[in-house]
């Protein structure tokens, strides 16, 4: 069977990756995800849909790049962008090996044992002072930083590492929870200097934690997942979503902590729902026919306008809400503010000034 390529940079652009945008042939630099080399030496070839960065020698192709910065099969790659582009690409079919692999995957803890298990564990850690004031400095009081559960991820086998890790697993059953895995008869999370982000759904369930990193380098965020791992398992690219209630005014950005950040600043009843990132799409028709919404108003980062390949993801989300029937209303601001967080805090700090 022949498949259609996929773009390599439609799949760096629904990574996350960016790259230069005025660059004659068919090569095009970009930041390596891989070793967060700045110099942008990684290079995406346009017309053999290839990657190849000459500082870390990692290479592939558009599935594979997809498919390693996610922690999934290429099978299932191949699948999330085929959905994404809309492009008609036929069906993969699953290959032996690929069932095989299905087989021995952990399936994810239903949600309501994750949320418990999550919640459980925030409550027994710290948020460092660091941590705190790069809260406050985003424009978040006390209040909305104590009600957003943000923790600290303890230091690997320090004190409250190893008691958090003993009171838990006497506790639950970690395994199928992402972020925990089983090494030598005990178990353990993936831990990483920063601090933990719960994302919630409509309910306020904690579905997932993202990580926001002290030393991540381009790479800001990362999935709490132990995908890789003994017994351990990947997190999904969960939507995030604040005051989930029907009958809200809507606003749709990308972020979970910028979702969480730009309620607290608008000082008003709306719901907030945040893309893992602008290209990451899947489930929000199912969330808006759940929340009956019927329109909102897009807050898309402004490098909407300037960066082509977050221009094509926004144009598929237009077009999925066509599809869904749900009117779509854009909010712009000045672009020296990228994130709508960054303007109302803009905002924020201007009318404090003028009082």
């Amino acid at each position: 069977m022949v498949f259609q390529n996929i773009p390599i940079l439609r799949a760096a652009g629904s990574c996350g990756i960016q790259y230069d945008r005025n660059v004659s042939g068919a090569e095009v630099r970009a930041q390596c995800p891989f070793c967060n080399d700045s110099r942008k030496r990684l290079y995406l070839n346009t017309e053999r849909d290839v990657f190849h960065c000459h500082r870390c020698k990692k290479s592939g192709n558009s599935i594979t790049l997809y498919a390693e910065i996610n922690g999934i099969s290429n099978a299932a790659a191949y699948r999330e962008l085929a959905e994404q582009a809309a492009c008609d690409c036929p069906p993969l079919p699953f290959s032996q090996k690929d069932l095989c692999r299905k087989k021995s995957e952990n399936i994810i803890k239903p949600l309501a044992e994750r949320s418990q298990i999550y919640s459980d564990m925030l409550q027994m850690l710290e948020l460092l002072p660091k941590h705190r004031l790069n809260l406050q400095n985003r424009g978040l009081d006390m209040s909305a930083i104590k009600r957003n559960g943000y923790r600290s991820v303890p230091k690997k086998y320090g004190r409250l590492y190893s008691k958090t890790m003993y009171l838990l697993s006497g506790k639950y059953d970690l395994s199928c929870v992402p972020g925990f895995y089983r090494k030598n008869g005990r178990w353990h999370m993936a831990a990483m200097d920063g601090f933990f982000i719960p994302v919630r759904d409509a309910e306020g369930q904690i579905q997932g934690l993202q990580i926001r990193l002290d030393n991540g380098g381009d790479q800001k965020y990362k999935w709490f997942s132990s995908n890789g791992y003994p017994e351990g398992t990947k997190c999904s690219a969960f939507l995030h979503v604040v005051n989930g209630k029907t009958g809200k005014k809507t606003y749709i950005t990308e972020g979970a902590l910028k979702a969480d950040t730009a309620f607290s600043l608008m000082g008003r009843d709306v719901c907030l729902i945040a893309l893992p990132g602008v290209g990451s799409m899947k489930g929000l028709d199912s969330l808006l026919q759940k929340l009956n919404i019927s329109e909102l108003t897009e807050a898309f980062d402004m490098d909407k306008d300037t960066n082509p390949a977050v221009q094509m993801s926004v144009q598929r989300f237009y077009e999925l809400m066509k599809e869904t029937g749900v009117a779509v209303r854009s909010l712009k601001w000045n672009p020296a503010y990228k994130g709508i967080d960054d303007r109302l805090l803009a905002g924020k700090r201007q009318e404090g000034l003028a009082a």
